[in-house]
């Protein structure tokens, strides 16, 4: 039995970081005026995105900036391929300052993840132990 959701209540990002945490196998279909995407984790780490012509992480990146529309997880489901090595912390961080940066030259609001979910992000990442502050 899989979850479903609205990423107005639960981003893509929450989503990842419990199959993260859980080290689960599961497919993660999204669904938008955006269009269709898929987000397969394995074992906790994300392995394989793809949204429209982009695949790997190209397509992951652009789906963080997800903030409306609807998610769906697929508990135990295998990727048909392997697009992504990066640890998903790094994919995550990574993610996040892009999508930082795009709101910097004026990005529409829609397509990025604000500066509140970027410190909401980090602050998730090191109650979970995922990150570490620097001293």
């Amino acid at each position: 039995m899989g979850v479903k959701g609205r990423l107005k209540d639960m981003s893509l990002v929450d989503v990842v970081q419990i199959f993260n945490a859980e080290n689960k196998t599961a497919a993660i279909h999204l669904g938008s005026e955006n269009g269709y995407a898929r987000v397969y984790i394995c074992e906790g780490r994300i392995v394989h995105a793809v949204y429209r012509e982009l695949t790997g992480t190209e397509a992951l990146f652009q789906l963080l900036g997800w903030t409306d529309g609807e998610f769906e997880v697929e508990i135990d489901m295998m990727p048909p391929e392997r697009t992504i090595d990066a640890p998903t912390e790094a994919l995550l961080l990574e993610g996040m300052r892009r999508l930082d940066e795009a709101s910097v030259k004026g990005a529409d609001s829609e397509a990025y993840v604000g500066d509140l979910e970027s410190i909401r992000l980090i602050n998730s990442l090191l109650e979970q132990g995922i990150l570490e502050k620097a001293e």
